[in-house]
Order: structure tokens, then C-alpha cells, then sequence
């Protein structure tokens, strides 16, 4: 009965765990809700359990259904790397990168490494996401992505950290705030003015608020955000001040709808990191990827 399982079932057993409701999983396969549906009970039947319990619209996996989630994971990236490993053998750049990015790195900095890799490697293809550092993070340990690059801390003994691209945060102001002319702000200014920060989990935050806590100042945290560009017009309209990558801004700067200051009393510099899994197969696609990051520590298994 185990020979009747296919790939395609995996998939889509993979994909409703993670959205935990059918319809939405059918969409993103791009088939009709009905016919997702059949596939899983089919597999349900194959394997003589239930591996989803029903609650409304929502499904929850059972307790059958979570240990199969783990071998049927570890199934579709053997037959990945396996098909990947078949295409290197041509020592062309063939086949899929999936790269995870964290918000400021995927808008502003990674199209420019993503052209050179697309003009040198015509041939390769490239799917990316796009979530905060954590989520970033989650979907790399689920072998949902090949390598992910993020702004903040990751210290998952089973993920390795390269960096490779220096960063700097600035705090960002209305055209017509009170301290546009400044060039400095220190931190003992910053806490009586409302402040706008990204969500929890989010990168910069978690770096920004790391180097905040050593100086054991209690900030006026007004709005979290989730959204780059929410958080820029909503300083663009006074509505507090933010503290963000100044990559995400040059082109308001450029055109005056924001100012940017330095934060005194904090290292405003931060590392851009690179993280792909400590046991990972390196596929053409992902050194050469890698070879265009071109990260300060060397990576082994990649030429520099």
C-alpha cells in the first residue's frame, strides 16, 4: 500500500500542516478545495489513520499525523537534494534556489545580488519569501528554504551564521520635526518622544532593542508595525519618530519626504547574516548564490 503514496500527496499534506486550513492550502496549490480534499483522505486511507482532525474550518494535525509530518518532511528533501545532486553532475546552475528574506534585506538590498546571480546563471531559477528574522528562521529549519538572510540574532545549534554585508540603523523624522536639523540624538532625548518600531520578532527591532536594554533606558513605544512602508508614512506624517535600516530609506532622504539622524549612545552598526543549515547539501544554484553574497568568513564548499 506504501508504493501508492506520491509526491504530490506529501506536498499537499506538507502544505495544509502549515496552513492548517484546506481551502487556503488548495489555493496556494492551485487546485480546487474538493479535490485537495480527496488527495488527503486517499493518503489518510493508504496509511489507515487520521492525520488531521476537523475543528470548523480550521484542521489540527493528530497525534499520527505530527510523527508522519516529520518523515514525510525529510522524504520530499532526500528526493530534492537527490534530483539536485543529478543536475550538478553537469556542473551547470540548474534547478530552484529557495531563499527565505528578512523584510529590509528582501525590498532594498537583495535585488542587486539577485540581478547578478539571474545575468550570470541565466538557467537558474529563484523563489524567495519574505518574513521577519524568526519566521525566516522557522521556515529554514523546516527545509522550506535553502538559505535564508536575515538582520537579527539566530543562535539554532543546527543553523550556521555568515556575515556578509555591514548595515547601519538611523532614526527617521517628519521633513518638519523638531529636530530635523539635528545630526545627533541621544537616547535620554529619544525616550519622552513617541516612538514606531517594526512587530516582535522582526530583526532590526530585536538588535535595536538588544543595544537599548544595556543602557537600561525605558523608551515611548507608541506604534509596532509590521510594515516597512507603514512605518515611513506614518513618520512621514508625524506620527512619532522610527528607527530603521538607512537602506530602506536613501530615496525618501534623496527626496526630503524624511530626514535621517544618528542615535548617540549606541553602535548604530549592524551585521547582515547569512544562515543555511549546519548539515545542508550545497546544490550549484546555492554556492553560487553564496560566491555572489561573497560572505567575510569563508563558506566551506564554495569558492570565493
Amino acid at each position: 500500500m506504501l508504493d501508492q503514496i506520491t509526491i504530490h500527496q506529501l506536498d499537499l499534506f506538507l502544505v495544509a500542516t502549515k496552513l492548517k486550513n484546506f481551502s487556503r492550502a488548495a489555493d496556494q496549490m492551485s487546485i480546487s478545495q474538493p479535490a485537495f480534499s480527496a488527495q488527503i483522505i486517499k493518503l489518510e486511507k493508504i496509511l489507515n489513520v487520521p492525520l488531521f482532525e476537523r475543528i470548523g474550518r480550521r484542521i489540527e494535525l493528530t497525534e499520527a499525523g505530527s510523527v508522519f509530518e516529520i518523515y514525510a518532511r525529510k522524504t520530499l528533501v532526500t528526493l530534492r537534494e537527490g534530483k539536485q545532486a543529478i543536475d550538478d553532475m553537469s556542473q551547470k546552475v540548474l534547478g530552484t534556489l529557495r531563499i527565505g528574506a528578512s523584510t529590509t534585506i528582501a525590498n532594498y538590498i537583495l535585488p542587486s545580488y539577485l540581478g547578478k546571480y539571474k545575468k550570470s546563471y541565466p538557467l537558474g531559477k529563484v523563489e524567495m519569501i519574505v518574513g521577519n528574522t524568526n519566521q525566516i528562521e522557522q521556515s529554514l529549519l523546516r527545509n522550506e528554504i535553502d538559505m535564508g538572510l536575515v538582520e537579527g540574532p539566530v543562535r539554532h545549534k543546527n543553523i550556521k551564521i555568515y556575515f556578509f554585508k555591514k548595515d547601519e540603523l538611523v532614526l527617521i523624522l517628519a521633513p518638519d520635526h523638531k529636530w530635523r536639523k539635528k545630526s545627533l540624538i541621544t537616547l535620554e532625548e529619544l525616550k519622552e518622544e513617541p516612538l514606531i518600531l517594526r512587530e516582535r520578532g522582526s530583526g532590526t527591532r530585536k538588535v535595536f532593542m538588544d543595544m537599548v536594554d544595556k543602557t537600561h533606558t525605558n523608551l515611548n513605544i507608541t506604534m509596532e508595525l509590521g510594515n516597512t512602508e507603514a512605518i515611513k508614512k506614518s513618520a512621514q506624517a508625524n506620527l512619532g519618530v522610527a528607527v530603521m535600516s538607512s537602506s530602506a530609506i536613501k530615496q525618501e532622504v534623496e527626496i526630503g519626504s524624511l530626514t535621517a539622524v544618528t542615535l548617540k549612545g549606541i553602535e548604530n552598526e549592524r551585521k547582515l547574516n547569512l544562515i543555511i543549515l549546519a548539515n545542508k547539501y550545497l546544490s550549484n544554484p546555492l554556492k553560487a548564490f553564496i560566491s555572489i553574497l561573497n560572505p567575510k568568513e569563508k563558506v566551506e564548499g564554495v569558492n570565493s
